[in-house]
């Protein structure tokens, strides 16, 4: 049944308990795609509390699936190959995959770990509930350089490989079905908004992922972990709402507006009419330009590392190479004179009860924040030397 051209009702088959031996059997060829999952964010914490937790009988949580191939045949009967659900379940399947994971990616991978002697168990003493029955209670030593689970002894692997996980495999779903999943999914464990966003099945989604991909190192010299919670996306994101919306320039008229940065301002981005050709490829050419001109300022101690990969500094950076800049001359002095502007305590424009530097409004993104940017920006692209 269909609801309309390019959407099919989520159907799944019944939710069944399946040993933990046979689970990664069945679901081995599994990934979980960026725009369904978060990240794997588990630490050394989280992985030992997840296997004492297995070895207490206590793991809780239902494992989501989809099964590509299945979608792939659902789509097919129906004569929907030419749509984008379809595309993307060939090439899922194509890079050799045949299950998308919706719920229980960390808790999956961990498993995957655990059972093929990649994770190292810490050294210690652990209990284990050896009968279910009767609750009782045994327990084991893991001893330094015997820390893989081949090493545990026999009566512990067995109770572990026994051990029970619920699963929930879909059987027919689009993408528009699986952003819609994995919303609810996490509707008691709250995503953040560039979360949602990025489960947003528009282009702005997965260009946005595409240029965060291509500029990985850049980002990963913004933030120290730039795919916790999305925080390198999210910046994307702000760099184009900054770029597009903003900011607006009257081309007749040259007047000037600003509005703030909002959650709300990204979600209406991504939910927007998207690029045309020519726009897509010159924005993303920017960023990979901004990229190496970084790049090559940090080897070159143009200014201390710190202030070229504020990441405040290479947003308003990115925003003046889309109004201006045209070579790698006139960014180094870009940067050289936002540094100036963002050191200057005496100068200061009025937002809202109160008075702030330019440093202050970099990191906000409030219309006046945002006034007062495109005011030191105006003044710093006038002072650009002059392109041969």
């Amino acid at each position: 049944m269909q609801t309309n051209k390019n959407f099919f009702i989520p159907l799944k088959a019944p939710l069944t308990l399946k040993e933990y031996s046979w689970l990664l059997l069945k679901f081995g060829k599994f990934n979980a795609p960026r725009q369904f999952q978060r990240p794997i964010a588990w630490t050394a914490s989280d992985r030992k509390k997840f296997f004492q937790s297995l070895l207490m009988n206590r793991e809780e949580g239902v494992y989501v699936f989809v099964d590509v191939k299945s979608c792939i045949a659902r789509l097919e009967s129906a004569g929907e190959c030419d749509n984008d659900s379809y595309k993307f379940f060939k090439k899922f399947l194509s890079e050799g995959y045949e299950y998308i994971i919706l719920d229980g990616n960390n808790r999956m991978c961990f498993i995957k770990s655990l059972f093929n002697d990649e994770y190292s168990i810490p050294e210690g003493t652990y209990y284990f509930i050896s009968d279910e029955q009767n609750g009782i209670l045994s327990t084991f030593v893991v001893r330094k350089g015997k820390q893989k689970f081949s090493n545990l002894p026999e009566r512990v692997q067995t109770v572990v490989l026994e051990r029970l996980a619920s699963v929930s495999v879909y059987k027919q779903i689009t993408l528009e079905g699986m952003s819609e999943v994995f919303q609810n999914l996490n509707s008691g464990v709250p995503l953040n908004p560039q979360e949602l966003r990025n489960a947003y099945c528009t282009p702005w989604a997965d260009y946005i992922r595409k240029v965060a991909d291509e500029i990985s190192s850049l980002l990963s010299k913004l933030f120290k972990d730039p795919r916790f919670r999305l925080k390198g996306e999210e910046w994307v994101a702000e760099c184009f709402d900054l770029q597009l919306n903003a900011i607006n320039i009257d081309v007749e008229t040259n007047d000037v507006s600003c509005k703030s940065i909002t959650q709300s301002t990204k979600n209406k981005l991504y939910l927007s009419d998207f690029l045309n050709e020519e726009e897509e490829n010159y924005y993303f050419n920017k960023f990979i330009e901004m990229m190496d001109f970084i790049s090559k300022m940090i080897d070159e101690n143009v200014l201390e590392e710190k202030s070229l990969v504020r990441s405040s500094a290479v947003q308003n950076l990115f925003w003046m190479m889309c109004n201006g800049i045209e070579t790698y001359e006139q960014a180094v002095s870009a940067v050289e004179l936002h540094e100036k502007a963002y050191k200057d305590k005496d100068r200061v424009y009025p937002c809202g009860d109160e008075d702030k530097t330019f440093k202050e409004c970099c990191d906000g993104k409030s219309k006046e924040n945002l006034e007062f940017r495109y005011i030191i920006f105006s003044e710093i692209l006038k002072k650009l030397p002059v392109t041969v």
